[in-house]
């Protein structure tokens, strides 16, 4: 890159900040277009007023805040927006924007916004070339995406796990099984297989190969199928299981020093988690306040958002994010039996709600023959997780020397 020609220019010269345009609720017609404001997403209508795709900028509320759109969208009045004719100079601009300090550009008082003179003042260097503009927006690209698979996969993931929870402990379908094959009057063993069969998704003949085939995976399926029961009480809730309250489940774990976003750094050796989705306000080098691992994984609760995660390393915390693992049952059948139990209903206090919801609560036994069976499953996730922060701080580490001409 040292060979490239690199020229000064400004973003209103480069990237003109366009305004965008008023959309107000009650004119929103359902459909396919993202409705872009200063903080992402709020909604979806039936035009688009940007395409085929474009830059977002928080004007108002968000300051700064920069989202990519390789679709067409609607930008509100609440942002401007950016628009280049080729995609991989428009991420080459994405990430340009990205390391201007544009959050920081707050020119009003009263309620944040971002001036658009302010911004087209601010001097850039890039690339004179056309190609080589596009060749660092492509490159960059290439972590993004990595890390937007790796979410993928872990939503897909968690949903199998979902849905194999489902299917044991809410509708009950090994249970189903083994009565419905008591009912036709089978013996012990096609009672067992007929919920080996349910469990696995396999039919008799796949089972039969499987006992020869993997002995140990059919001993598992075996093992699992044996310790549903086989009926029903009164109540409707498997024989031997109980109804119980979240508060009976879990066992809170301490939290120890609270952090805010005043005592918390850019960096540091130990992650302060939040109560939003990004998870994480700011590190500290101080002893973290709670120990986990992909072995041993926590289940962490925000208290006013109602948003619930599988941490799986060291971490502490800030106000009202409370932890907890099962008391006797299995953390991860544990979190996959409160996860959603509690809604969102206003920014209060909602921990004192989600412990008096109720769960069926299988034995202890069942519990952790889930936890081996979906195992596999969470510690993907968290491996795919360790490897997305890798990825964005080396991300993060290349954009200023790449976008400076230092590094090639």
């Amino acid at each position: 890159m040292s060979s490239w020609e690199w020229i000064e220019t400004t973003i209103g010269e480069y990237c003109p900040f366009i305004y965008g345009k008023s959309l107000p609720q009650a004119k929103r017609i359902t459909g396919k277009y993202a409705v872009y404001g200063s903080n992402g997403i709020v909604d979806y209508h039936n035009e688009c007023c940007v395409k085929p795709f474009g830059i977002i900028i928080g004007r108002k509320g968000s300051v700064g805040e920069v989202h990519l759109s390789t679709k067409p969208f609607w930008a509100i009045d609440t942002s401007f927006y950016v628009v280049k004719d080729d995609i991989e100079e428009l991420k080459f601009v994405y990430y340009l924007l990205k390391t201007l300090g544009l959050t920081e550009m707050n020119s009003d008082s009263a309620v944040p916004g971002l001036n658009r003179e302010n911004a087209h003042s601010l001097k850039i260097k890039i690339p004179k070339d056309l190609e080589h503009r596009k060749y660092i927006g492509k490159q960059l690209s290439l972590f993004d995406k990595k890390i937007q698979l790796n979410i993928q996969i872990n939503q897909t993931l968690e949903q199998i796990a979902q849905t194999i929870f489902k299917s044991w402990f809410i509708d009950f379908e090994p249970v189903h099984a083994k009565a419905n094959a008591l009912a036709n009057g089978q013996t012990t063993e096609q009672v067992i297989l007929s919920a080996m069969a349910t469990i696995s998704g396999k039919t008799s003949d796949e089972l039969h190969r499987l006992q020869t085939a993997n002995p140990e995976q059919y001993q598992q399926l075996w093992e699992i199928a044996e310790a549903f029961p086989s009926g029903f009480g009164e109540d409707g809730v498997p024989v031997g299981w109980t109804v119980k309250r979240i508060e009976d489940v879990i066992r809170k774990i301490p939290t120890g020093k609270k952090y805010s976003q005043k005592t918390a750094f850019e960096v540091g050796n130990v992650p302060i988690l939040d109560q939003g989705k990004s998870g994480v306000i700011g590190y500290h080098n101080d002893e973290a306040g709670v120990k986990a691992s992909i072995e041993n994984p926590v289940i962490v609760f925000a208290n006013h958002t109602c948003y619930m995660r599988l941490i799986s390393y060291d971490f502490s915390a800030i106000q009202n994010v409370f932890v907890f693992v099962g008391k006797e049952c299995n953390v991860l059948w544990t979190y996959l039996a409160t996860l959603g139990k509690q809604e969102f209903t206003e920014y209060k206090g909602h921990f004192p709600d989600f412990l008096i919801k109720e769960i069926v609560v299988p034995n202890n036994e069942l519990t952790e023959l889930f936890g081996v069976f979906v195992k596999a499953h969470f510690q993907q996730i968290a491996c795919n997780d360790k490897q997305n922060k890798t990825l964005v701080n080396l991300r993060d580490l290349l954009l200023p020397k790449l976008l400076s001409g230092e590094l090639d």
